[in-house]
């Protein structure tokens, strides 16, 4: 069973990592559903790591008898559920959901409609920014950050398949 997850594991995390680096290179984000993607990922990883985790106790003789090198395994193995977490905490989505009325009071603010002027309630708008002013700087921040965030993505996704295959490696029979 470990063996299918990780052969699933290897080549999802490499969809993914192609996925991003075709992102990247287009200079688009990432967008919601390639985020879905990843905590599917991480979610296969943790299943994973609890049913390595079942065979390193479980091993006759004690904590990971007929193992290579149980030590560096359990490394590996903190080591792969942690690294997406960490793309998850750097990585942006670039579809933004709009705020409600619900839970941004300040959304809820309206205009007085006869003089067009604000309310005493709703702050007055904010000065453009320097980005604003000149026309293609704000679009082409936020397009090198999301190339940035593929590219960050890309190398989650590629040390996940590393450390896949060194598990491989150091899980096998002493």
């Amino acid at each position: 069973m470990t063996a299918l997850l990780a052969v699933f594991v290897l080549l999802y995390s490499g969809l993914l990592g192609y996925w991003a680096l075709v992102g990247a290179v287009r200079g688009r984000g990432l967008g919601l559903g390639y985020l879905g993607g990843l905590v599917l990922l991480e979610l296969t990883l943790l299943v994973r790591a609890g049913l390595e985790l079942a065979r390193l106790m479980a091993a006759s003789g004690g904590f990971g008898r007929g193992y290579a090198e149980p030590g560096v395994h359990a490394g590996y193995l903190l080591a792969s559920i942690v690294v997406l977490p960490l793309v998850l905490t750097v990585t942006r989505a670039t579809e933004q959901a709009a705020p409600t009325t619900e839970l941004d009071p300040a959304a809820s603010q309206v205009r007085d409609s006869r003089s067009g002027s604000h309310s005493a309630a709703e702050p007055p708008p904010a000065p453009a920014s320097e980005l604003d002013l000149e026309p293609g700087i704000g679009r082409r921040a936020r397009r090198h950050e999301a190339t940035w965030d593929a590219l960050v993505a890309v190398v989650g996704c590629i040390a996940v398949a590393v450390v896949t295959l060194r598990m491989g490696s150091t899980g096998r029979p002493a």
